[in-house]
């Protein structure tokens, strides 16, 4: 195995092990929110109990967390699970949001609230997207700047 072997193979395992974690939230999310509507608790067993009930907690404040996601597709595809097609498809027709600084009181805060858009520059710089791959987002998004320049003038 090459060392250009290798690299792929870590992608594709750490991939699959941040969809398995993706499912898993997901999972115990809907079991949480089922078992709540019923009055009972996601499960019977003590210990299982305790663990469902922590996933559960980090699931039930950010449910935007568990919604399918551009850095998803990309995983979904660095693990075999769709095509590189089926990825730039998606994701050339994504409705982007873009990360900005959050003010308070008129004054820029120190944070950063990351949009869908982060999600697709991260996988570039981590070697997640080709560098034809991010030559076609550019050219998309450079059109449909013109586009909504033009639409809005």
């Amino acid at each position: 195995m090459t060392v250009i072997d290798t690299r792929s193979a870590l992608a594709a395992n750490s991939a699959r092990e941040h969809l398995l974690r993706l499912d898993r939230l997901r999972l115990i999310g809907k079991a949480h929110s089922e078992a709540s509507r019923c009055g009972r608790s996601p499960t019977s067993s003590g210990s299982r109990r305790l663990r469902s009930g922590r996933l559960a907690h980090r699931a039930e404040p950010r449910p935007d967390e568990l919604e399918v996601t551009p850095a998803e597709v990309i995983y979904q595809r660095s693990a075999g699970a769709i095509t590189d097609e089926e990825m730039m498809d998606t994701l050339v027709n994504w409705r982007y949001t873009y990360g900005y600084v959050p003010t308070g009181r008129d004054q820029p805060m120190d944070a950063y609230a990351k949009g869908s858009w982060d999600d697709v520059r991260r996988a570039y710089r981590r070697g997640l997207l080709r560098d034809d791959e991010w030559d076609v987002f550019d050219r998309t998004r450079s059109a449909r700047n013109a586009h909504h320049a033009a639409a809005s003038a």
